[in-house]
C-alpha cells in the first residue's frame, strides 16, 4: 500500500534493510575475489548487483552495490543477511586494506526520479556541503530506490512510497532472506540471467562451481513468479513448493503482500509449469505461475 513519505521516518520504511560502507585501498579488489560481479570494470557511479557464495557455490547474501568512489563502495541488502555476511567476511577483511562498517542510512522506493526514463543504469550521487547524502537508482520504468543518510534532508520527498517486496516481486529480483541462506545456487535465482554473475571475471568464492553449471551442466530449477490466496500468509520463504503428486519441486523465496493476495517468487523445475503446485504438502495452491527466464534458458532447451 503506498504510504506519505511525509509523516514516516525514512528509517521505518523499509526496517529490514540496511547499507554497509566498504571503505579502504582494496574495497573493490576484496569484492572482486569475494563476489560474483565484475567490480574491476565498475566504475564510480556504478549500480551493481551481485551475491556472495560460499565455497559450494551457494548463496549466502545477494546485495546492490553503488561505487561512490575508487575506495569506497556502499552495500544494500536485507539486515538479518548482511549482520551474518558481516560476521563471514571478517577473517577475510582482516588482511584486506578495507573495512566494513554499519551507516545510518535509509532506504525507500518510489516512483522514478525526474529523467530516469532517460538515464543510465548507474546510480546519481547527490552531495550536500560537500558529502554525499542521497543515491538514487532506477530500478525499471515505475519505479526508483533511495538512498539517504539520517542526517540528509530529503530533496526527492515522494508522494507515494512503494515496499521495495513489491519493486522486487514486478522486476523479479530475488533476494536471499535469513531463513535461506546458503540454500540456492545462483541460477536457482536466475542471477546468472539479471547481470548479478559474470562470467568473464577471475576467481571468486564458489565460481569453479557456478561456472561448471553454466558451462557444462543444466540449472534443474528456475525463479518463476506466482500468486497464492491471503490464506497462505503464514508460509516462509524456504518452505516447499509440490506437485499434484505430493513430490517437493522447488521452494519459496520471497513473498510480499498484494492486497488479498501474495505475490511469491519460487526457485522450480521449469517441466512442472503447467501442472498444479501448491506451497507445502497440498496447501494453498499456486495460480498465475509465469516463469521469469526466457524459452531459449539453458535449463528448458
Amino acid at each position: 500500500m503506498a504510504t506519505s513519505s511525509t509523516s514516516i521516518p525514512i528509517h521505518s520504511l523499509e526496517p529490514d534493510e540496511c547499507i554497509l560502507e566498504l571503505a579502504g585501498a582494496d574495497a573493490k579488489v576484496f569484492l572482486q575475489g569475494q563476489t560474483t560481479a565484475d567490480f574491476q570494470a565498475a566504475e564510480v557511479g556504478a549500480r551493481v548487483y551481485t551475491a556472495f557464495c560460499d565455497a559450494k557455490g551457494r548463496v549466502l547474501a545477494d546485495a546492490l552495490a553503488v561505487v561512490v568512489t575508487d575506495t569506497t563502495v556502499l552495500l544494500r541488502g536485507r539486515k538479518s543477511v548482511l549482520e551474518q555476511l558481516a560476521t563471514h567476511l571478517k577473517p577475510y577483511l582482516a588482511f584486506s586494506k578495507s573495512t566494513l562498517t554499519p551507516t545510518d542510512w535509509g532506504v525507500y522506493c518510489s516512483g522514478p526520479a525526474a529523467g530516469a526514463e532517460n538515464e543510465s543504469e548507474g546510480a546519481q550521487l547527490i552531495e550536500e556541503n560537500g558529502e554525499l547524502n542521497t543515491v538514487v537508482i532506477r530500478r525499471d520504468t515505475k519505479f526508483s530506490e533511495y538512498w539517504h543518510s539520517a542526517a540528509s534532508k530529503i530533496r526527492h520527498a515522494p508522494k507515494e512510497v512503494t515496499p521495495l517486496a513489491r519493486v522486487d516481486f514486478a522486476t523479479a529480483r530475488a533476494r536471499v532472506e535469513v531463513t535461506t541462506v546458503g540454500a540456492y545456487l545462483p541460477q536457482d535465482l536466475n542471477y546468472d540471467l539479471n547481470e548479478t554473475v559474470s562470467f568473464t571475471k577471475g576467481c571468486y568464492t564458489g565460481q569453479e562451481i557456478v561456472a561448471r553449471l553454466h558451462y557444462r551442466g543444466t540449472p534443474k530449477r528456475r525463479l518463476h513468479r506466482a500468486l497464492a490466496s491471503a490464506a497462505a500468509a503464514e508460509v516462509q520463504p524456504g518452505d516447499s513448493i509440490t506437485n499434484g503428486d505430493g513430490r517437493r519441486v522447488g521452494s519459496i523465496i520471497n513473498l510480499v503482500s498484494l492486497g488479498e493476495q501474495l505475490g511469491v517468487l519460487i526457485e522450480v523445475i521449469p517441466d512442472t509449469i503447467g501442472n498444479s503446485l501448491f506451497i507445502g504438502e497440498k496447501g494453498p495452491k499456486l495460480s498465475s505461475v509465469e516463469a521469469c527466464h526466457p524459452t531459449t534458458d539453458q535449463s528448458t532447451g
